[in-house]
Parts: structure tokens; C-alpha cells; sequence
């Protein structure tokens, strides 16, 4: 483990306390290791050891922690006098009403239908909603349980098993017929959820169940909308089809579904709000094929998702005029964001007209690095100094509660309370104080918290908590190694995990750099990079990950591998890092030879187009905080590969 590890790891457990006596010091190391023994005793129910060094533990700020697992280790047994006693003693433990809906969920599984009942409140927790319901039938209301049952099966998703008893009973009733079937049927289809859709099918009969069917084949082929034998009655059912089959067939054949729509629109009674929104999504699509609307045409087409798709089309196909007249329908917040305003220049660039780069260069943003590019601009950052931070600040912060608690649990490796204890209290502090929560984060070492907190903060300018410069050192020699610069490591890694070591995404990839295991493999064999954990098995390579060094190490060499891979073009390197180069393959055969501006923007992920911008941005960042200035997009990298 490198010293900047190291020092970390420690002042994640001790910064806070500079300035308590050494015998201070030692009497919180230790109850921090009898607060440990004694959640591990409730863990394994060992109720009576726990609870007596619990006692011990005194005025210790995790104490009331203790008697949490010690409830939440035996919830089925906890008395609703115990549950209140808790949450009487500790009304702003953020774990409390996690505690309390988890003990609800318990007395609904023991079916104590009265005592749900009298505690019912809102909640938008599905499994707690169900129980709340049926407990209402339980204590004999069942008339308003059953009407409270179908607003809850009405929702386009599936439920919880814990619904599964009351909507059996509902299914019984005159209010489970074919009209409510069709609702939920038809929201399901429009939320996507197509499994929930396929099951509602087995409810339906006669001309429901056929229209159904017939509407449920446009998800896989939309085409089917123009075949009109399916959809020639001017029903509620096919109208809501037509609707759902002619969005979807416009993504694939804007032109065709245009004249399907056309037919239906004069042969079907559709609501003139359902009529706008399919003008708006055949015109967008239209757009999108290069098709723009008539000069006649354009007014009708005002709401935020038709002007939105319309200067994104326009942006697309670099229709330089479209683009300055779509985005002048732009109004409000909207207009003044960076995009717009970049877009909005640029259109007026190419168009031989004055335009704003200027004015816009002084924006410390993606938008903002472009434009100073376009004009030869300096780099603004526009930074704040740092703030001080005294050791009188941080026992300030030191003597709030739910601070002190979120740092010793932090202390004793309970990361998710701690940050349930650290946002809880970000809610309710002011500006000012957020500021020095920041500073305080980024000394704990825990520089995403910082981050966060600054931009709760509003303390957007403070460049020291939000751009860290941690690991400097093993980006520095992986940069040597791979020829990859130090900037761009570092902003790769504020993007991917604002630094976290040990975190892990839903996908499954790990740590700073946020590697897949399996990326890290090739890379290892690629590179002859040798496998510190082991010899290169899958656990080891997870292991790998979570060392900062190695995943530094293993990113930065797959990145550079990436930069070779694409004659070292940042935004494609960057692209592929984030969605993969077969992805990036595929929309390069479509965009070949066009400003690499426009290709960032027309990006069909949102995810990775966000991303690929954030990074360049952030690299900016970076290399300006080092005196180290480079423009956003240097030399080739403004159009993409010819071929």
C-alpha cells in the first residue's frame, strides 16, 4: 500500500480528532472496538453480550446503533413499545425510519392487521403500501381497501408479492372487469413493461384479448401499424395502439409511419391533444431523416420536446439555417444554457454571421472550453480561492450530532449509515455550513462526499474540493508507463467514481477507474501487466481492482490502448471507454468526416454523450489547476475519421 493510500485510510479514522488529548484518543479507539463486538453479538443474537457492552459504551455517539441492530436482529419479537421507545429516543437517527417501515413490513408478514392499521401513513414504499391496504380489509373496511386495490393495481409495473392476497380478493369483485384490464394493459405497454403486459393478456376475452394481441406485436414490429385490417375500426382500443405502434414506427421509418399516421389521423376520432403529440413525434422523426418541416409548418410545433428535437436534428445534419430557427423558438431557462448558446453561435458561425463565442468562452463548462476553442481562447476557470479551515471550524462541525456520528461510523467501516447520517444532515444545514462540511469530507478522505457537499453547497468555483488530485503520484507513473496524460486519467476517474476506491456499479465494474473484470483481464494480457492478487482468476482480478495503484495501473493502460485503437482521438477513446468500441464502431460508419462537435452531440446515448463531454471538460479542468493549458479539442480531433 502507497503512502497517499495510507494517509487516507488514517484520516478517514483520525482527522477529526486533532486536537483531543492522547487519552482521549485512546478512550475513542477503544469504545470504537467495543462498539464493533457488541453489533457483531446482536448480529449473531447473542442479545445479552451485546446489550451489556452497549451499556458500557456510555455517551459514545454510536451507541444508539447498537440497540438499532439489536432490534433489527429480531424484528418478528420487537414489541411496539420497544419499536416507539426507539423512535421516541432517536427521532433523527436516519436509520429510524428505516428501522420503523422494516418492523411494519415484519407485522404485516405476521398478519397483525390492527396494529398496521393504526400506524398507517404515506408512503411511497410499494411493499408497505400493500400491507397498509390489507390491513384496512383485515380490520373490516373492505370496502375502501378494495377501491384503495385498484389504484394500486392500475400502475404499469408489477407489485410487490405482498399485494399478491389482496389483489386475488379484488379479482373477485365487480371492479376487476375488462375496461381496468385494458388501462393497466395499455399503460404497461407505454412504460415499456412488456412482461406485464404479456400477463394481463391471460385476463382479457373476445375482441380485448384480440386487440391486445394485435397491439402487443407492435413492440417487435411496429410496421404492423399500417397494415390497417388490424386497426380499421375507430376503437378505444385501437386508438390507443395506433398511438403507441405509429411513435414506435417512426423511429424506424419516419416517412412510412407518416403516411399511416395521415390515414388515421382523418379515419379515427383521436383527441386533439393525442393529435398534436403524434404530429410533434412524426415531425421530430422526419427531422431526423433530414425531412424538415415547411416554413408554414414550423409554428404549430411549440412544446419542449418538438423544439428540443428539432435542434437536435438540426444539429445532426449540420442544417446550419434550422438550427439558428429552432433554437431562437427556444425560450425561458432553456435558452440561456450553455448548449444552446454554443449551438446557437455556431450556427451563426457558419452561417457568416456575428456570433457569440466570446461572450460564452468565459463559462467554465464543456459549452464553454468549446467556444474559447473555436475563438482561440484563453481558458477561464473562474476559480475561488480556497477556503480556510481551522481546527475551530471543524470542532464546530465536530459538535453536531448527526456529523460526529457519520465520521465514527465511517471510522468503523459502516460507509452506508455514515452517508445516510452525512446527507441527512446536508438537507438541513445552510450554505456556509455546507462549505466546511465539504472541507471536512475531503480531510476524512472522503473526496466524492466532498465534492457532493461543495455542489450542495453551491460552492461551485471551490475547485480544491471539487476537482481532488488524489493518487497523484500513481497517475503520474502511469501516465509514464502508458503514454496517457495524467489529466485525463484524473478526469476520467472524477467521472467515474469521484474517487472512491471501493465502489462498485450495478454493471458490475470496480473501483477508481470503474473496470469490468472482464476489461481488466484482456488488459492485463494485453499490456503483460502481472495480476498482484494472484494469477490473474477472476477474484483476484476483483481484488486488483479495489488497490488504488492497480486500477490506476489497469485503466490507464486499457485508455491508452483505446487512444492507439483510434489515432489518438480523445472523444472516441473516451467514447469506447465508457460504451465499448463496438458501439463506437458502429456509430462512426454512420458519421464519417463530420465535426467531431456534432458527432459528440449526436451520440445515441445520452449516458455517453454526457459522458464523453464531462471528461474533455474535466481534463480542461485538470491541466488548467497545473498551468498546463490545452484546448478542449486539439489538432484532428475536430472531425472524425474519413475512414
Amino acid at each position: 500500500m502507497s503512502l497517499t493510500t495510507s494517509l487516507l485510510i488514517d484520516q478517514s479514522a483520525t482527522a477529526w480528532a486533532e486536537g483531543f488529548e492522547e487519552s482521549q484518543l485512546a478512550e475513542r479507539a477503544a469504545a470504537r472496538t467495543t462498539f464493533k463486538k457488541a453489533v457483531e453479538y446482536a448480529r449473531k443474537g447473542q442479545i445479552t453480550k451485546s446489550r451489556d457492552l452497549k451499556h458500557s459504551l456510555g455517551n459514545y455517539p454510536l451507541a444508539p446503533y447498537v440497540e438499532y441492530q439489536l432490534l433489527s436482529s429480531r424484528l418478528g419479537q420487537t414489541s411496539p413499545a420497544e419499536i416507539d421507545a426507539f423512535r421516541e429516543r432517536y427521532p433523527d437517527l436516519p436509520a429510524t425510519p428505516l428501522l420503523y417501515q422494516r418492523w411494519l413490513k415484519a407485522q404485516g408478514q405476521r398478519r397483525q392487521w390492527a396494529t398496521l392499521h393504526s400506524r398507517r401513513y404515506d408512503t411511497t414504499n410499494a411493499d408497505l403500501q400493500c400491507y397498509f391496504v390489507r390491513a384496512q380489509y383485515g380490520v373490516g373496511e373492505k370496502s375502501a381497501a378494495l377501491d384503495a386495490t385498484t389504484k394500486l393495481w392500475l400502475r404499469p409495473k408489477s407489485q410487490p408479492k405482498a399485494c399478491d392476497p389482496i389483489f386475488s380478493i379484488w379479482r373477485g369483485t365487480k371492479r376487476f372487469g375488462q375496461d381496468i384490464i385494458w388501462q393497466r394493459f395499455n399503460g404497461a405497454m407505454q412504460a415499456g413493461e412488456r412482461v406485464l403486459a404479456r400477463y394481463l393478456q391471460r385476463y382479457m376475452t373476445g375482441t380485448r384479448q384480440s386487440a391486445a394481441k394485435a397491439y402487443y406485436e407492435l413492440a417487435r414490429q411496429p410496421q404492423r401499424v399500417s397494415w390497417r385490417g388490424a386497426f380499421s375500426a375507430d376503437t378505444i382500443e385501437n386508438r390507443d395502439a395506433i398511438s403507441y405502434g405509429i411513435r414506435r414506427y417512426a423511429r424506424r421509418d419516419a416517412r412510412k409511419a407518416a403516411v399511416a399516421w395521415d390515414t388515421f389521423r382523418r379515419s379515427h376520432a383521436f383527441s386533439a391533444v393525442e393529435r398534436q403529440l403524434l404530429d410533434e413525434h412524426i415531425a421530430v422523426e422526419l427531422a431526423r431523416d433530414g425531412q424538415f418541416p415547411e416554413h408554414d409548418q414550423r409554428k404549430v410545433l411549440a412544446s419542449e420536446f418538438a423544439l428540443g428535437g428539432m435542434v437536435n436534428a438540426a444539429i445532426a445534419h449540420q442544417r446550419w439555417e434550422e438550427v439558428l430557427y429552432w433554437i431562437n423558438r427556444v425560450s425561458g431557462l432553456e435558452a440561456g444554457k450553455s448548449r444552446n448558446q454554443y449551438w446557437l453561435a455556431r450556427a451563426q458561425q457558419q452561417l457568416g454571421q456575428p456570433h457569440s463565442f466570446a461572450e460564452l468562452a468565459t463559462r467554465r463548462d464543456y459549452y464553454g472550453f468549446m467556444a474559447a476553442a473555436q475563438v482561440n481562447a484563453d481558458i477561464e476557470l473562474n476559480a475561488a480561492p480556497a477556503q480556510s479551515f481551522s481546527h475551530a471550524d471543524e470542532m464546530r462541525l465536530l459538535a453536531i450530532p448527526g456529523i460526529v456520528r457519520a465520521v465514527e461510523l465511517f471510522a468503523v467501516g459502516d460507509s452506508l449509515n455514515a452517508r445516510r447520517e452525512w446527507y441527512r444532515i446536508t438537507e438541513i444545514q445552510d450554505a456556509s455550513t455546507l462549505h466546511q462540511m465539504a472541507y471536512l469530507a475531503q480531510r476524512m478522505g472522503k473526496l466524492f462526499l466532498a465534492i457532493q457537499t461543495a455542489n450542495r453547497a453551491d460552492a461551485r468555483d471551490d475547485l480544491t474540493l471539487r476537482f481532488p488530485t488524489a493518487y497523484a503520484v500513481a497517475f503520474q507513473e502511469a501516465s509514464l508507463r502508458h503514454g496517457v496524460e495524467p489529466y485525463l486519467l484524473q478526469a476520467v476517474t472524477r467521472q467515474e467514481s469521484a474517487f472512491q476506491v471501493r465502489v462498485k456499479s450495478s454493471a458490475g465494474a470496480l473501483g477508481l477507474m470503474q473496470i469490468m473484470p472482464a476489461t481488466a483481464k484482456l488488459a492485463i494480457r494485453r499490456g503483460g501487466l502481472t495480476a498482484v492478487m494472484g494469477s490473474g482468476s477472476g477474484k483476484a482480478v476483483e481484488q486488483d481492482l479495489f488497490i488504488p495503484e492497480r486500477n490506476i495501473e489497469i485503466g490507464s493502460y486499457h485508455l491508452s490502448w483505446l487512444l492507439r485503437r483510434y489515432s489518438g482521438l480523445r472523444p472516441l477513446a473516451i467514447a469506447a471507454y465508457n460504451a465499448g468500441e463496438s458501439r463506437v464502431d458502429r456509430w462512426l460508419t454512420k458519421a464519417r468526416s463530420i465535426p467531431m462537435d456534432v458527432w459528440i452531440e449526436t451520440i445515441p446515448f445520452g449516458e455517453t454523450r454526457n459522458y464523453v463531454q464531462n471528461v474533455l471538460a474535466f481534463e480542461v479542468v485538470y491541466r488548467e489547476l497545473e498551468q498546463r493549458s490545452a484546448p478542449v479539442l486539439r489538432g484532428s480531433e475536430w472531425v472524425t475519421p474519413s475512414g
